[in-house]
């Protein structure tokens, strides 16, 4: 049985697959890593594949909490049917390649991959396998605090998305929103541009995920924990 942790910037994710089903699956904050070792203490674990883009100490306690030895899975210039045109692999944070193979598992066609978390990751990837790169930018909840710190009136409670925001509450929830899906949607106009083929679909994920796919075109899936599935993939074929 191989347990799979995503080490995120604000959460830890983990999965067991038996080699045919996805068994049991949770998170935790960071606070909580030690209380891992109880949950996974009842189950025959074989082997433990994990990524991470957050501190050392936070991998630390990953690995202080499991009850094999981590294999921490790193970025590839090319591997699982992908090819990474990332101009340095080994600087490009592990759970975005990954989320890129777990794409490729499951679209065969030009795909773009949005992870919708802390902070909002966007990638590229061909029909054939080229990983063109991505974009890295603040996440929703990240680009509101920043405002709220950096100016002087707009610490306030976001309102709703709407098409013309006529109040200041209104006008961050729809400025954020619109910031993060104009950078989805750019992406997908480019890889459309450079391909020469349709717009591609999208492969959303992530804890914002449904606060962003009402606002996206079509095609787009919302697929849940696209880290551990591109992990798995790693973890069954290494």
């Amino acid at each position: 049985m191989k347990l799979l942790i995503d080490a995120g910037n604000t959460r830890v994710k983990w999965a067991l697959h038996d080699g045919r089903d996805w068994l049991a699956q949770g998170a935790v904050t960071h606070a909580d890593i030690a209380s891992l070792a109880d949950a996974w203490a009842g189950y025959p674990i074989s082997s433990v594949h994990a990524a991470s883009v957050a501190s050392a100490a936070v991998t630390a306690a990953v690995e202080a909490a499991a009850p094999q030895p981590v294999h921490w899975v790193m970025a590839q210039r090319s591997g699982w049917g992908v090819n990474n045109h990332y101009c340095n692999p080994g600087e490009q944070g592990a759970d975005r390649w990954l989320a890129v193979l777990a794409a490729r598992e499951l679209a065969a066609g030009d795909v773009v991959v949005a992870c919708a978390g802390t902070a909002l990751t966007v990638e590229a990837l061909t029909a054939e396998g080229d990983y063109l790169g991505g974009l890295i930018l603040p996440g929703h909840a990240l680009m509101l605090s920043s405002l709220a710190r950096g100016t002087a009136r707009l610490d306030r409670v976001p309102g709703e998305v709407v098409a013309f925001p006529q109040g200041t509450q209104d006008a961050l929830a729809s400025g954020a929103v619109d910031a993060l899906c104009g950078a989805v949607e750019r992406m997908r106009q480019r890889l459309a541009a450079s391909t020469g083929r349709g717009l591609p679909e999208l492969l959303l994920t992530g804890g914002d995920a449904d606060r962003l796919a009402p606002w996206l075109a079509a095609p787009l899936r919302i697929v849940d924990n696209l880290v551990l599935i591109g992990l798995l993939k790693v973890a069954s074929e290494s």
